[in-house]
């Protein structure tokens, strides 16, 4: 992808960008995300920003290195860079909406967690074994990353 080498008149581009960024939060629904951004941008685009996205959270969570990034998101070490470079100087737009989707994991681990020490026992007459495989699948499934 080539970004043009026309340049628009600086009042044309803020009304550009001003629909761009209208027609994105009209979207009502989940669905009406992905339709809208599937009829505007071809594969190569939505898999770009969403490694983008990717490699953002991956550097918010601390847990990864960039060897890490590289090899699980298929991106150019270079591409990483520019992302951490955008964190460090700026990034609130990322934190932001990174953030969100931390406090929505962590209060989702936290309710699970909760619910774990209430049903702590099995009840009476249940299958042991079951009991504690899907407990197992609960504690994992509350583990993967949003």
């Amino acid at each position: 992808m080539r970004a043009s080498k026309h340049f628009m008149n600086k009042k044309i581009e803020e009304k550009v960008h001003e629909v761009f960024i209208n027609s994105i939060k009209n979207a009502k629904s989940h669905d009406e995300v992905i339709s809208f951004l599937k009829d505007l941008l071809s594969p190569a685009e939505r898999s770009m920003l969403a490694k983008r996205v990717s490699i953002a959270f991956m550097l918010l969570e601390n847990k990864y290195s960039y060897e890490d990034i590289i090899k699980t998101l298929k991106v150019s070490d270079g591409t990483v860079a520019k992302v951490h470079a955008v964190l460090a100087l700026q990034g609130s737009g990322y934190r932001k909406t990174i953030g969100d989707i931390f406090v929505r994991k962590i209060i989702r681990n936290s309710l699970a967690e909760f619910l774990d020490i209430l049903t702590s026992l099995p009840p009476k007459g249940a299958n042991i074994g079951e009991w504690k495989k899907s407990k197992r699948l609960s504690r994992n499934e509350r583990e993967k990353p949003l």
